[in-house]
């Protein structure tokens, strides 16, 4: 059986604790339009890291707040979540035979 690991999936190299229970993985969900308001675009392409503490909070499930991205996650993972961000910012077919899991908003 083949291993398929999600695009919008980061498994933190040190996992964080929320509301007392172990976070392993964090998920990204695609953002809207609206949840981008408020960020340039560029900044985000850029992986701007005062837009991406305002982004991230936004789009991540379990939900983590900017404190939690700034003061809990590694550096290295932070880094990765970032970059799985500016995926959502592509066109399917450039994704081909990838998976990336979209969800909608709760």
């Amino acid at each position: 059986m083949t291993k398929v690991s999600k695009l919008n999936a980061v498994t933190l190299s040190t996992p964080i604790t929320i509301d007392g229970k172990e976070v392993k993985e964090i998920t990204l969900r695609k953002p809207s339009t609206g949840e981008l308001r408020g960020l340039g675009t560029v900044d985000i392409l850029r992986m701007e890291v005062d837009t991406m503490l305002k982004l991230l909070p936004r789009i991540t499930q379990p939900p983590l707040s900017s404190l939690q991205i700034s003061a809990e996650i590694a550096l290295e993972d932070f880094t990765e979540l970032a970059t799985k961000t500016l995926l959502f910012f592509a066109k399917k077919e450039q994704l081909d035979g990838q998976l990336l899991e979209l969800e909608a908003a709760p």
